[in-house]
């Protein structure tokens, strides 16, 4: 029976290992470090999808995938063209993407890459589903009705949105989190979105 057992707990961790890490989505603004350092190299953003590659005490090994244009290595992007950060990294940082595929961008016809990154945060404020934290700037952008009637998320372009947001940010009283949450959820929902996104 212990050996059946045994057998049944090797196959799964298999299946597991076969399958990748598990996927998660960042539901605030997260520290990334290299491993064996405490030094931020850079941060991850609200809704950011992530796979956990491995933990370890209180922390978890992360692979962040995204685009960045050809030879900056300063930024992953959740869609290119589009200032919607997945993660950022510091000038000085010494982060190595690994590269994934190189194309040439049709509406900028500008060089891209799809790449990733693996880094160490904390393991904490990582949500199995992002649709929760949709939910929840669609509650925060809700408020903005109280001043004036609500403008679409297709009414200005992801790269117009943070701007937007951050100039109402007082007024409605966000934190910075829920600043970057509602900014994530518009930009992803912006009227130049790619329809693949």
């Amino acid at each position: 029976m212990k050996m059946l057992i045994k057998l049944v707990v090797l196959t799964a961790i298999a299946f597991v290992y076969a399958q990748g890490g598990e996927i998660k989505y960042a539901s605030k603004v997260k520290s990334l470090y290299k491993e064996g350092d405490d030094k931020v190299v850079g941060r991850l953003l609200p809704t950011a999808k992530v796979e956990v590659l491995e933990q370890k005490n209180n922390k978890v090994l992360l692979r962040i995938k995204g685009y960045t244009q050809a030879d900056a290595q300063v930024a992953l992007y959740y869609a290119p063209n589009r200032r919607i950060l997945n993660a950022g990294f510091s000038k000085n940082s010494g982060v190595v993407f690994n590269r994934i595929e190189s194309f040439k961008e049709s509406e900028s016809k500008q060089e891209w890459n799809l790449a990733s990154v693996d880094l160490w945060s904390d393991n904490v404020d990582l949500v199995d589903k992002v649709e929760p934290l949709y939910q929840e700037a669609q509650e925060l952008f809700a408020n903005c009705s109280i001043c004036h009637a609500l403008h679409p998320p297709k009414e200005f372009s992801a790269n117009a949105w943070p701007s937007v947001v951050k100039s109402m940010k007082s007024r409605v009283g966000l934190d910075s989190d829920q600043e970057y949450l509602l900014s994530q959820y518009l930009q992803k929902n912006a009227k130049d979105m790619p329809k693949e996104k």
